[in-house]
């Protein structure tokens, strides 16, 4: 196994991300929720608060409003891939604000093949929490939109579209478990 790196913080998506419709329809990251832990299960995520709260994440499917789509229970982006966000479309794009649950410290970019299919946190206690049918994530006109923080005309909209492929804007995965618990500090590793 390589290790790729740290947790540096989880979240969850109270709603979707998406408002509106049609021509109208945009991105606001304002349902998006830090949250001390995560509890990862076979439905989705829920947030874990300081209280010990749970809040259910908008890709459960126990989500009343579940946006859900049997590929996208877990989520998972990387710091390196942010800041060429940032580089190539625009500077408020903070890390974690395309809406991945995890958040991972890795200064460059994975791509699908270095990812694998399958990566393994380790918690700080120890125990090792498989997530396989990694998959990365597709962009979206509205997240587009956003992440260049202007109007794209149709040449600029699929250029951007393809720099966000191929996992730069993240990756879908699933826990390969029951349910386990991670948070800021726990390590990820991909296979070799």
């Amino acid at each position: 196994m390589r290790r790729i790196g740290r947790i540096q913080f989880v979240q969850i998506q109270r709603e979707s991300l998406k408002v509106g419709e049609g021509a109208a329809r945009s991105y606001d990251p304002t349902p998006l929720l830090t949250v001390p832990r995560l509890q990862l299960t076979s439905d989705g995520v829920y947030g874990i608060c300081g209280d010990g709260t749970a809040i259910v994440d908008v890709h459960n499917t126990q989500h009343p409003r579940s946006r859900n789509r049997e590929d996208n229970f877990i989520s998972m982006g990387f710091t390196g891939h942010y800041a060429a966000m940032r580089s190539q479309l625009s500077d408020h794009l903070t890390d974690g604000i395309a809406g991945e649950n995890i958040i991972v410290q890795y200064d460059g970019i994975l791509t699908p093949e270095q990812l694998g299919k399958e990566v393994f946190i380790e918690t700080q206690h120890g125990e090792r929490i498989a997530l396989d049918a990694v998959l990365p994530i597709p962009p979206c006109e509205p997240f587009s939109r956003f992440a260049a923080n202007r109007s794209l005309s149709a040449p600029e909209m699929k250029a951007t579209l393809q720099f966000l492929s191929n996992g730069i804007r993240g990756f879908y995965m699933r826990i390969a478990t029951d349910t386990a618990f991670i948070q800021a500090g726990d390590t990820v590793w991909g296979i070799e």
